[in-house]
């Protein structure tokens, strides 16, 4: 029997996934507001207006077809190290480095070299994104067992991307360190960037040292051709619900986070350093429900946790199209002086400041419960097909599921920057467009609840659960 990770190595395993969100992070929070400029960022323009948001989602198409190609190599592998070890080493550094030069095009203004250098990078980028993440999702999958212990691990895994996700928050109260200590607008972007690529190095680096995966893992290689693999993996029935469900929710997701900045700044009138409160907030209550989270999962399963995560989004969404009268409703009286008017601005109104405050309040529970449960039944479903057919197939389960949302958020990420334009006379985002991604969003999460209806959690986590005593029983 093999031997089981423990929570110091579980949370060692997990900085793969700090590390995920903060590069992952860079590009769909940062490149659109490095990109996309408006007239306070004092950054130069480098695209045509829009081209980001249709470069990123060629990159997204060439990521997602390249996922089940990654998963199928990593499936077969025979290495002595492992099956998933070995891409995570070789692919750690090139995942952040070229990530951080797409923010360095060769012209200071709009060019065709600028249009291909980005292009390319993005291409590299995500080339370097799927040799990592394909491997080290699939090693998530195979290395806990037990499906409670897995809620617990999906649980740390989460913790470790919420807070990757919201330290990015951080990075424009960086911007202003630096230009108020005289870098020019674009360099103080970059040289904060730079950081967050270190950073984000340095933490996917450690799994891949940190972990013996032949200790811990009774994997095989399995040597199903590519598209045979896929078509079999798509055909289970609960895994296309929940890829399907996935699919929809990532869609309404990708609204959200590829504005966030902007309904701080372009709606409500708030710097935008801003934002790293909401974050701040919706982190530290989001933490704190991880433990209830974990506790109903056990009472009452995923499937009614996830269901209600999503109605939670649905009302959010929508409060932040309606923004206008909820403000009104709160107050119309401008900020008093002190430290919350200092990171909100000058002439910051109460309502507005409120509705930002309960966006990161309101958010923080459904965060959590998407953030753990999807990826807890994913594993569920991996583990149960390996059961029933004998065929270790976790990195392909990772790449279809992949593959799909990829193909999808490829289109969404186009028509995110472009909606954000809606009416726009003079190449900035305009508030009917930046409120338009909230409505779109609102609508994904509502589709999403309908289709997770289907999925049937319960019969899932009953046969590995009776597979897993009756191991222990031979064991004993």
């Amino acid at each position: 029997m093999k031997k089981q990770l423990s929570t110091a190595r579980m949370t060692g395993l997990c900085l793969g996934e700090f590390a995920r969100a903060v590069l992952g992070g860079l590009i769909v929070t940062y490149t659109l507001k490095f990109f996309n400029v408006t007239p306070s960022s004092g950054l130069p323009l480098l695209l045509p207006a829009g081209m980001m948001g249709l470069l990123r989602g060629a990159g997204v198409v060439f990521d997602a077809v390249t996922d089940p190609w990654v998963a199928s190599m990593s499936d077969r592998s025979a290495s002595p190290k492992g099956r998933r070890i070995p891409f995570m080493r070789w692919a750690a550094v090139p995942y952040a480095v070229t990530c951080l030069m797409i923010f360095f095009p060769p012209s200071g203004s709009v060019s065709v070299g600028n249009v291909i250098w980005v292009a390319v990078m993005l291409l590299a980028y995500y080339m370097a994104s799927t040799l990592y993440c394909v491997p080290y999702m699939a090693l998530q999958q195979e290395i806990v067992t037990d499906t409670r212990r897995r809620v617990f691990f999906y649980t740390l895994n989460s913790l470790m991307f919420v807070l990757g996700s919201a330290v990015i928050y951080v990075l424009p109260v960086m911007v202003g360190v630096f230009r108020g200590a005289g870098l020019e607008a674009v360099w103080a972007w970059r040289a904060s960037l730079g950081i967050f690529a270190v950073i984000g190095a340095a933490c996917a680096i450690i799994p891949s040292f940190l972990i013996n995966e032949r200790e811990y893992v009774a994997g095989k290689s399995c040597y199903m051709p590519l598209l045979q693999s896929l078509k079999t993996t798509l055909a289970y029935r609960n895994f296309a619900v929940m890829t399907v469900g996935y699919l929809i929710m990532q869609a309404g997701f990708a609204f959200f986070n590829g504005a966030l900045l902007f309904y701080v700044d372009t709606l409500l009138g708030l710097n935008e350093s801003f934002a790293t409160i909401v974050l701040a907030i919706s982190i530290v209550v989001g933490i704190c429900t991880y433990p209830l989270v974990n506790a109903l999962v056990r009472r009452i399963g995923k499937k009614p946790l996830l269901l209600a995560a999503c109605v939670a989004y649905v009302f959010i969404y929508l409060g932040i199209y309606f923004h206008a009268p909820l403000s009104r409703a709160i107050s119309t009286q401008p900020l008093g002086a002190g430290f919350l008017r200092s990171l909100a601005g000058e002439g910051a109104v109460t309502g507005d400041v409120v509705v930002a405050i309960l966006i990161g309040v309101c958010v923080a529970f459904p965060i959590a419960c998407t953030n753990i449960l999807p990826p807890s039944a994913f594993a569920d479903m991996a583990q149960y097909d390996r059961i029933k057919t004998g065929e270790d197939r976790a990195g392909m389960f990772v790449a279809a599921r992949q593959f799909v949302t990829k193909l999808s958020q490829a289109g969404v990420t186009a028509i995110v920057s472009y909606t954000m334009y809606l009416g726009s006379t003079d190449s900035y985002p305009t508030a009917g467009g930046v409120r338009m991604t909230a409505l779109i969003a609102a609508v994904c999460l509502a589709c999403a609840i309908g289709v997770y209806a289907f999925y049937n959690d319960k019969e899932v986590v009953a046969f590995i659960d009776n597979w897993n005593a009756g191991q222990k029983k031979e064991n004993a």
